[in-house]
């Protein structure tokens, strides 16, 4: 049944339309523990032993349908680090029927880039699904809401099928660096989730994009967030990233607590984040490991933060980036995907020789 009314929404349906408002609310959860989990050569016993660990036996229930939100539309074909691992995402399809939970896997169109078959089997996913029975739905093609949001001057088109109350969301995507918003973790890939295909609209004013990235992670808050990847983009990402071997999950009950970890593992202070901030109102949060944490080589860490992107790079690419988002978006559905293939093969030659 769709949750009408709950602390942080209300909705009602006016001339056959569901239109919603966010209320005041508390953002952050009160379990602030983030698991670091290695990931192993076992994909699925690294997944269960970390869902474990957190006791997600405790959130999920056997019958609940589960949303694993994947990141596709932000990252760049055939460069692994950008987008959501699909071996990694078979294991946590896996560790959650273990858990009683029935998975679908979810992501909306973004711009230029369709969530279809020819996307899935470009990315390593349809094959997978199909071995596992497992739906993929295209969030843009489905039911919606018109949220207004706190803070926010245009209304947000959301899923409808993430506020149902028999629906856990679990997050899972890769951390990398974001030239127009410093990361891109747990909270930027539920801005993904938004059912508009017209992105460009959030980024025509110049602090839209962070308050709506911000709004949508509040309003369809993961239970589950899970961030990792084999081997970690770094640099001017998304695109231009540069690999480095990373081969950890992160684990998080809450998406903000998971973020900040990984804003350190980055070496990119967490206060420059945008969207975190107003998720938290301007304060630097503070998490606690999790006991069975495993260790970071510092080695690494030193690397990843060599080749961390700077506020000042940031700050230059969003203006730089800024004037693109005007372009008619019919012009960006029709004539932006043929061209994919030059912009693939620059990113992948740039990653393959790093």
């Amino acid at each position: 049944m769709l949750k009408h009314e709950t602390e942080k929404y209300k909705i009602e349906e006016i001339n056959g339309k569901l239109v919603g408002y966010e209320k005041e609310h508390q953002v952050l959860k009160s379990n602030n523990e983030v698991l670091i989990q290695d990931l192993s050569d076992d994909f699925y016993k690294s997944v269960l032993d970390g869902l474990n660990k957190i006791k997600a036996d405790h959130i999920i229930n056997p019958g609940d349908y589960v949303a694993i939100k994947i990141n596709l539309g932000g990252g760049i074909h055939h460069v692994p680090s950008t987008y959501s691992d699909p071996k990694i995402c078979e294991a946590i399809i896996r560790a959650v029927k273990e858990l009683g939970g029935i998975p679908f896997v979810c992501e909306a169109n973004m711009r230029a880039h369709k969530m279809d078959d020819k996307m899935l089997k470009i990315r390593g996913y349809y094959d997978m699904l199909q071995r596992n029975k497992t739906k993929f739905v295209n969030l843009s093609y489905i039911g919606t809401i018109e949220m207004k949001c706190i803070g926010l001057d245009v209304k947000l088109l959301l899923p409808k099928i993430l506020f149902y109350d028999n629906v856990k969301i679990i997050s899972f995507a890769p951390p990398k660096p974001h030239w127009e918003c410093g990361i891109s973790c747990s909270q930027k890939n539920m801005y993904g989730a938004i059912a508009e295909r017209r992105k460009s609209i959030y980024h025509r004013k110049f602090d839209r994009i962070d308050k709506t990235v911000a709004a949508a992670a509040r309003l369809m808050s993961p239970d589950i967030n899970i961030l990792g990847c084999q081997n970690l983009c770094v640099g001017t990402g998304p695109h231009f990233g540069e690999p480095v071997p990373f081969n950890k999950l992160i684990i998080s009950e809450d998406m903000v607590y998971g973020d900040k970890l990984c804003s350190e593992i980055f070496g990119y202070p967490y206060k420059f984040v945008k969207y975190a901030m107003i998720n938290t109102n301007n304060v630097d949060v503070s998490y606690k490991l999790h006991p069975e944490s495993s260790e970071m080589s510092q080695e690494i860490l030193d690397l990843i933060k060599e080749k961390s992107i700077y506020m000042k790079e940031v700050n230059f690419w969003k203006r730089f980036l800024h004037f693109q988002y005007f372009v008619p978006h019919d012009f960006q559905y029709h004539f932006y995907p043929p061209f994919e293939f030059l912009f693939t093969e620059i990113n992948k030659r740039f990653f393959k020789n790093r």
